[in-house]
């Protein structure tokens, strides 16, 4: 909110404006704060004048400058305005968009004494301490970046691009060539990333067809919760039934491309196999993972109304923040020419975690999506599938453990 001490003013009659920002495609979100705002309309009558802007960067430029020199990154919002006193707008985003605080607003107008200040809607905000003073981010400006590195950090924990990337890199340890490994795992990743890119361009082609965010919503959370189930079930009944890891028979065929590229010395020649390796085995890799790529870019992104430019940055950002946890493993190698390999109990916690965290994401796109847009939700489901899988995993090690004994 905006606001200053001044004089006390009067309001007049339609000198208060609510301008009602919503998206100007299919948006559940708007469609509920709707019947709020016109009983709001029927309450007041020709007291209040009520303006609807359809929000879209692409489609209706002006209508988004107007939303975001509010400070808005997400539809629906309300600004409540007296024209008289432009620098007393009162911002309410979409959770604060209430029969109350709508109310509220506008008697404040009404009764035109700016001489005092109401209370401000509460900013999610984190402050660390530094030596040069408190630093303090505000959580509602910096959500879909702070989002976009959590969803993109918690999918690059994928089992399966764990599992290719420590078996090329333990058999290029055979060569003991730094330089070889470095080449081969970075191409690896460069193309890995590359794909998962062009994977997310797709999706955000598609939904641009569809262009009804409560069907991709509803086919994002059955999606998630089909294979979030599959994951957890991966960890209690390995190999038994359907599967989202990767099956023996395809295991088998890239470890014989890798082994081929391990005898290559031609430059060249490396390159273009190590791009084919790259291209086959994050094609196998798919269902282990397109499912957060799916929620990520046809759910969260959307409902932030970006241009189609902007929407491309975010998803070279995403498949940035993707690879860096591959990077580091080739860091580690590269440095070390240590023969760390996954354990198969420990892809299984990882998959565990992955079905648990997904699973939550499903039933959270069914009931309410529009809860992830908010940046703790996202911390609370991360936490949330970690604690359970540390706990599962501990209490099935200890009755397997049992069971041996």
């Amino acid at each position: 909110m905006i606001f200053s001490i001044v004089e006390p003013v009067v309001a007049e009659n339609n000198q208060i404006v609510l301008e009602f920002f919503i998206s100007s495609k299919p948006c559940d979100s708007c469609d509920e704060k709707k019947p709020v705002v016109e009983k709001i309309e029927n309450i007041f009558g020709e007291n209040i004048t009520v303006e609807r802007y359809l929000v879209h960067k692409d489609d209706y430029e002006d209508n988004y400058n107007r939303f975001i020199s509010y400070g808005f990154k997400i539809v629906p919002a309300v600004a409540v305005r007296n024209i008289s006193a432009p620098d007393f707008n009162i911002l309410l985003p979409y959770e604060d968009i209430t029969e109350e605080n709508l109310i509220d607003a506008i008697e404040y107008h009404f009764e035109g004494n700016y001489s005092y200040i109401p209370p401000e809607v509460d900013k999610d905000e984190i402050c660390i301490s530094t030596p040069f003073g408190e630093v303090c981010i505000n959580l509602s400006d910096a959500s879909l970046p702070i989002i976009t590195i959590l969803i993109g950090a918690i999918d690059s924990v994928n089992p399966c691009s764990f599992f290719v990337l420590l078996f090329l890199l333990s058999l290029l340890l055979y060569t003991k060539s730094r330089k070889k490994m470095l080449f081969v795992g970075g191409i690896f990743i460069f193309f890995s990333g590359f794909i998962y890119f062009l994977l997310m361009a797709a999706i955000l082609n598609f939904i641009a067809v569809v262009e009804n965010q409560y069907i991709i919503s509803y086919m994002a959370g059955i999606i998630a919760i089909i294979f979030g189930i599959i994951n957890i079930k991966d960890f209690f009944f390995f190999k038994k039934g359907p599967s989202t890891s990767i099956s023996d028979k395809q295991k088998s065929k890239l470890a014989k491309q890798m082994r081929n590229i391990i005898k290559i010395s031609s430059i060249p020649s490396l390159f273009f196999s190590t791009v084919v390796l790259a291209i086959s085995a994050n094609t196998v890799e798919l269902l282990c993972s397109f499912y957060l790529p799916f929620i990520y870019t046809g759910t969260i992104l959307p409902q932030y109304n970006l241009g189609l430019v902007e929407q491309y940055l975010y998803l070279i950002f995403y498949n940035i923040v993707y690879v860096i946890p591959l990077l580091i493993i080739v860091g580690i190698m590269v440095i070390t020419l240590g023969r760390w390999k996954l354990t198969e109990f420990q892809g299984r916690i990882l998959k565990l975690f992955s079905g648990i965290m997904i699973l939550s994401l499903g039933a959270i796109l069914l009931f309410k999506y529009e809860l992830l847009n908010d940046v703790f939700s996202i911390i609370y489901i991360l936490l949330f599938s970690l604690f359970t899988s540390v706990i599962i995993s501990i209490l099935w090690r200890y009755k397997l453990q049992k069971k041996e004994n």
